[in-house]
């Protein structure tokens, strides 16, 4: 399956590939990042994992993160996309920015793009998102997309998050 590419007002979401490790390690080298596997402070190794997880991830799946660029330029601001981590409750959208990219809603964005194409092209019944209490920001986000609370759970490493559940949008 060839991922496909998404298109936004402001921007274009493709897969990973191999060119995208020197994004991947400037991502995993801020500093400020301490959430789960969101996390700084990663070695060379472990960071060119999850490239290939993610690059892999779109053949097991037929879903995965797409990487963000605004329109005709080539850096890439993050990434979004919808994953489904081995033991967890299930698949959920989830979303990454650099540093010097937040704050311009592109994660909102990108990730409302995520959960149409999760509906629309795979027919989920339900799009889902996980994360940690001290994760503010992505808290934020999950309001925003209209995402409601649904439950609260231990997940398999120990670590009880909220469950945030978002509404299909009605297209004409």
């Amino acid at each position: 399956m060839t991922p496909p590419t998404l298109t936004t007002k402001r921007l274009v979401m493709r897969a990973p590939t191999d060119g995208d490790r020197a994004a991947y390690h400037a991502f995993y080298a801020v500093t400020d990042l301490a959430v789960g596997h969101y996390r700084g402070g990663r070695s060379e190794a472990e960071v060119d994992a999850i490239l290939r997880r993610d690059m892999d991830h779109w053949v097991r799946n037929g879903f995965g993160i797409w990487l963000l660029r605004t329109h005709g330029a080539d850096a890439v601001l993050g990434g979004v996309g919808l994953d489904h981590t081995d033991g967890w409750p299930g698949h959920e959208v989830t979303w990454w920015l650099m540093p010097d990219t937040r704050g311009h809603g592109y994660a909102t964005e990108a990730a409302q793009a995520a959960i149409d194409w999760a509906y629309e092209q795979k027919h989920w019944p339900k799009v889902q998102t996980f994360f940690r209490d001290e994760n503010t920001a992505s808290r934020r986000v999950a309001e925003r997309l209209g995402g409601t609370f649904d439950r609260r759970l231990r997940f398999p490493d120990g670590v009880e998050r909220d469950i945030y559940v978002f509404p299909q949008r009605v297209t004409a």
